[in-house]
C-alpha cells in the first residue's frame, strides 16, 4: 500500500490517485522501481491499471471510474460466456455422438421411448443451454444501448440458422427432407419463436422478469402437457401422479416468484431509486389496462413456447393439410428437420420485422441496429439458443411433446441460479432460501412427473 501510495479509505467510497508529475515518476522509478499507476479503491476491492492503458481521463488527469468498471465487466462477462459455450457445445456434441454410436430407433407416432439415454440427455442439456442464453443478453454492451427487441432478435435469428448447418452436418447421415410442406412448418416455428420473444419482452416490461417468467413458464408446461396427450395421443401411464407432479412443478415456479419479491422487500431503497416492475419489482400498482397486458403477453408467451414443437412433432407423424407424409429416414426427425427450420427462421424474420417496424418506420422512424455493441451477443444468444432447441427437439422425439418438452421448462431453476449466484438478483437470506425451496420444489416435482409415464 505505501509503494502505490493508496489511501485506505471507508467500504463503499471512491478514491482516485491524480497523476504523479515527471519529478515524482523519475524519484519512484529510482528509489524502489515501482510503476507509476493509478490505483483505484472501491468496496474493499483494490484495482490498478497501468497509466499506458487505454482509458479516458478528466482535465485533471484521472482515471474515469466507470469506464474502468465497465471494462472490467466486459471483460468477466466475455470469460464466463466463453466458458459457458463450450459446456453447450459439449452437450450437443453428446447428442450428436450418442446418435451416432449408439442410435435407438425413435419410437413411432404417439409413443415415447423412456429407456432411451439420449432422450435423457437432450433434456439435461435443453435445460442448462435454455436456462443460460438469457446471459448474452445481459452483456454489458447489450444493455448499454437498451437495444429493441425485434432488432435484437435480428442478430438471434441469423445466429439460430447460422448453427442449424453445423448441428445438422454433424449428426445426419442423410439427405435431409426438405419442400414446401417442411419449409412450412419450419416458417410456423419460427413465427412461434420470434412472437414469444417479443411477447416475453412486454410481459418482463409490465410485470418484472420474475413474475413473468413464473407465468410464461407454467403455461408452457400445461400447453405442452395439452398437446401431447390429447392432440398427439402420447400415454401416461398414471394421469392422477403427472397432474399432482405437473402442480408441484407449477407451485414451485410460483414459489421462485416468492423469493424475488421478499428480496425486493429487503433490498434497501435509496431516495433516488425509481421502482419498476420492470426491475422485479410488485406489480401491485399496475393499472387495471397494463395489469391485463403483461398477463395477457405472460400467458401468450407460454403457449407460443409450449406449442414450439408442434411443427417437430407434425413433421415427424405427417401433416395431411400440408399434403406432408410421416417421416421414415433413418435419421432421428430432429435432425431432418433443422434444414427446414433454419429457412423458415430466414424468411419469417423479415416478415415480422417489417409487420413490427413498418407502421414506425412509414412515419419516419428507423431503427438502429447498434452493430458494434450488440452484433456480437445477439449472433451468440441465437447459436446458443439454437443449441437448447437442438437438444429439446431430440427430447421431443424420444420423450414426446408431453414428458420430455414439458421437463424442459425446469431451465427456470438454471435461468434464476444465474440471477442468484452471478447476477446478485436475490439479495437476502430468507430471499435465498425461499428460491432454494422453490428450486427442490420444482425438480422434486419434474422427477415424480418423469417417472409417471
Amino acid at each position: 500500500l505505501k509503494l502505490l501510495d493508496l489511501t485506505v479509505v471507508a467500504p463503499g467510497s471512491i478514491q482516485l490517485e491524480p497523476a504523479p508529475s515527471q519529478q515524482q515518476r523519475q524519484h519512484r522509478a529510482k528509489s524502489d522501481s515501482v510503476p507509476s499507476d493509478f490505483v483505484i479503491m472501491t468496496h474493499d476491492r483494490i484495482e490498478a491499471q497501468a497509466l499506458t492503458a487505454d482509458y479516458s481521463h478528466d482535465d485533471n488527469g484521472k482515471i474515469c471510474a466507470a469506464e474502468l468498471d465497465a471494462n472490467n465487466r466486459n471483460k468477466r462477462h466475455g470469460v464466463v460466456a466463453a466458458l459457458s459455450f463450450a459446456v453447450f457445445v459439449a452437450f450437443d456434441a453428446t447428442v450428436v455422438l450418442l446418435n451416432r454410436l449408439h442410435h435407438i430407433e425413435p419410437p413411432s407416432s404417439g409413443n415415447i421411448d423412456v429407456s432411451a439415454p439420449i432422450g435423457w440427455v437432450a433434456v439435461c442439456g435443453a435445460i442448462v443451454v435454455m436456462g443460460s442464453y438469457g446471459i448474452m443478453v445481459k452483456v454489458p454492451s447489450v444493455q448499454k444501448v437498451d437495444c429493441d427487441c425485434m432488432v435484437f432478435n435480428v442478430y438471434m435469428s441469423a445466429g439460430k440458422a447460422m448453427m442449424c448447418l453445423p448441428l445438422f452436418l454433424a449428426g445426419s447421415s442423410e439427405t435431409p427432407v426438405f419442400c414446401v410442406a417442411t419449409v412450412a412448418l419450419g416458417a410456423l416455428f419460427a413465427t412461434l419463436w420470434i412472437v414469444l420473444n417479443v411477447l416475453f419482452f412486454v410481459s418482463i416490461n409490465t410485470l418484472g422478469y420474475a413474475v413473468a417468467s413464473a407465468l410464461s413458464n407454467s403455461t408452457a408446461i400445461l400447453t405442452a402437457f395439452t398437446w401431447g396427450v390429447v392432440v398427439f395421443g402420447d400415454s401416461v401411464a398414471d394421469v392422477a401422479s403427472a397432474a399432482c407432479s405437473l402442480t408441484l412443478m407449477i407451485i414451485g415456479i410460483f414459489l421462485s416468484v416468492f423469493s424475488f419479491r421478499l428480496s425486493d422487500a429487503q433490498a434497501p431503497k435509496t431516495a433516488t431509486s425509481k421502482e419498476s416492475p420492470a426491475d422485479g419489482e410488485s406489480a401491485g400498482g399496475l393499472d387495471a389496462a397494463s395489469m391485463f397486458l403483461g398477463v395477457a403477453t405472460g400467458v401468450g408467451t407460454g403457449i407460443a413456447c409450449g406449442s414450439q414443437m408442434v411443427p417437430l412433432t407434425l413433421f415427424k407423424q405427417g401433416a395431411p393439410l400440408l399434403g406432408l407424409p410421416a417421416y421414415e429416414g433413418r435419421d432421428p426427425a430432429s435432425l431432418a428437420f433443422l434444414p427446414s427450420l433454419a429457412v423458415g427462421v430466414l424468411v419469417m424474420q423479415p416478415v415480422l420485422f417489417l409487420l413490427y417496424w413498418g407502421p414506425s418506420m412509414l412515419r419516419g422512424m428507423k431503427p438502429r441496429f447498434h452493430v458494434a455493441d450488440v452484433a456480437l451477443p445477439g449472433l451468440g444468444c441465437g447459436a446458443i439458443s439454437g443449441m437448447g432447441y437442438f437438444c429439446s427437439m431430440f427430447t421431443s422425439v424420444y420423450l414426446g411433446q408431453a414428458l420430455g418438452y414439458s421437463l424442459t421448462q425446469v431451465n427456470l431453476v438454471v435461468a434464476s441460479l444465474w440471477g442468484v449466484v452471478y447476477y446478485k438478483e436475490i439479495q437476502g437470506r430468507a430471499a435465498i432460501a425461499a428460491f432454494s425451496l422453490s428450486s427442490l420444489v420444482i425438480v422434486v416435482g419434474a422427477v415424480l412427473y418423469s417417472l409417471s409415464w
